[in-house]
C-alpha cells in the first residue's frame, strides 16, 4: 500500500503513543530477534488477540507486532516504544537500514534514520526552528513539506515522508490484522549503549598534576546521531 492517505489513522486522538520502525530486508521474525524478543514465543495474531500480552506490557514492557510489506518489514507498538530506542535501533539497522518514528505520549515526536548500527539523522518532526542532529535529508522532506501544507501536522507529514523513502504506508488493515507478535520485558530489551565519561577539567589554581575533587560530569550519550556518509 502506497496510498500517503492510508496514515490518517494513525494521527488521531486514541492513538496516545505510537512507535513504528520501518527496516529494509529483514523477516519478521529477525526484526523481533534484534528487539531483543524470542522469535520463539511469538504468534501471529491481530490486534484484537493481544489485549493480555497489552496488559502485561502496561505493567513493564512492549508489545511486538512485525510484518513486512514491499521489501521492508516493520514493527508496530502502541504500549512501549522499544522502537525509539538506541539499542534495538542499532541492532535493527546492523547490515541494513532503519527507520523509525516515535509519537509520544507527552505529545513530542521523534523520527530518526539509523544505517549499519549508526545513528545518521534524529529530529523533532514539525519543530523547524530546531536543529536536526546528524544529517537533514529526511528533515529537509518533512519541512520542506511542511512550508507548502502548513496546516499538515508534523506527524502525518513525517509518515509521508516515510512512503516517499520505502514506498510503503500502513493502513488499519494491515495494522489490526494478523501480525507476528511478541511482549518484551524491559529487561530483555537489546540494550542501548553505554554512556561514555570524561574527567572533570583542572580548577583554576591547579598545577595540572591534579584536579578539584567532585563528581565525574557524564559527557552527551554516545548514541547522539552522526554524519551521514
Amino acid at each position: 500500500m502506497t496510498d500517503g492517505n492510508a496514515w490518517k489513522w494513525a494521527t488521531g486522538a486514541r492513538l496516545p503513543l505510537l512507535c513504528l520502525t520501518f527496516t529494509k530486508g529483514l523477516a519478521p521474525h529477525e526484526v523481533l530477534r534484534r528487539y531483543g524478543a524470542d522469535p520463539g514465543t511469538a504468534r501471529m495474531l491481530t490486534l484484537g488477540e493481544t489485549s493480555g500480552l497489552r496488559d502485561l506490557a502496561l505493567r513493564g514492557g512492549t508489545v511486538l507486532r512485525a510484518g513486512t510489506v514491499g521489501g521492508w518489514s516493520f514493527c508496530y507498538e502502541d504500549v512501549g516504544g522499544a522502537g525509539s530506542r538506541p539499542g534495538p535501533l542499532g541492532a535493527l539497522s546492523n547490515g541494513t537500514e532503519t527507520l523509525s518514528l516515535l509519537r509520544g505520549g507527552d505529545g513530542m515526536n521523534r523520527m530518526a534514520y539509523w544505517r549499519d548500527g549508526q545513528c545518521i539523522e534524529d529530529f523533532e518532526p514539525g519543530a523547524a526552528d530546531r536543529t536536526p542532529r546528524g544529517e537533514r535529508h529526511f528533515w529537509d522532506l518533512v519541512h520542506s513539506a511542511g512550508q507548502t501544507a502548513p496546516h499538515r501536522p508534523g506527524l502525518l507529514l513525517a509518515l509521508r515522508a516515510i512512503t516517499r523513502h520505502t514506498g510503503v504506508s500502513l493502513g488499519t488493515d494491515t495494522v489490526e490484522g494478523p501480525l507476528l507478535t511478541a511482549y518484551l520485558a524491559d529487561e530483555d530489551r537489546t540494550p542501548d549503549p553505554a554512556p561514555r565519561h570524561r574527567p572533570a577539567a583542572p580548577g583554576n589554581g591547579t598545577s595540572g598534576l591534579g584536579r578539584l575533587l567532585g563528581a565525574v560530569q557524564p559527557s552527551p550519550p554516545s548514541n547522539q546521531p552522526r554524519g551521514r556518509r
